[in-house]
């Protein structure tokens, strides 16, 4: 049976509001709720529903956590022995675990790529106003 994550934009925006420690609302499931677009009732008891998507959400939430606190226990682990001789495999592995934080948390400062649209995935440029920039440089040539 395939899985069902959160797919439905109300879904989505409860789950940023009560999973995110930012929001106004983190922890606060009706709060959430009704900020997200859900009545009131729904609201009131919506994590005593059988919401598999939440459920599904909420379990990947936490294994995010704990990957988190991995990735972070590696990275403090000393790859230097007493006898002051490095642990190549671990000196990798520490390394791999920087760059994914790096990629990551740091896409802003560290990534490769390179944006070919605007925000949200639309056009640089306006459809009729890449008309306009099309036909001026017809009259160009």
């Amino acid at each position: 049976m395939a899985k069902k994550y959160a797919s439905d934009p109300r879904q989505k925006l409860f789950l940023e509001y009560y999973i995110s420690p930012k929001s106004d609302t983190f922890s606060n499931a009706l709060q959430s709720g009704l900020r997200a677009g859900y009545s009131q009732e729904y609201s009131e008891n919506i994590l005593q529903e059988d919401l598999q998507w939440l459920s599904e959400s909420l379990g990947n939430n936490k294994r995010l956590e704990k990957a988190e606190k991995v990735l972070d226990d590696t990275l403090e682990l000393p790859a230097i022995d007493e006898e002051g001789k490095v642990d190549n495999a671990l000196l990798k592995t520490k390394t791999d675990v920087a760059k994914f934080y790096a990629k990551g948390l740091g896409k802003d400062k560290y990534s490769e790529r390179t944006e070919v649209t605007a925000a949200n995935g639309k056009d640089l440029i306006p459809q009729e106003r890449q008309e306009e920039i099309d036909q001026a440089l017809k009259e160009i040539i």
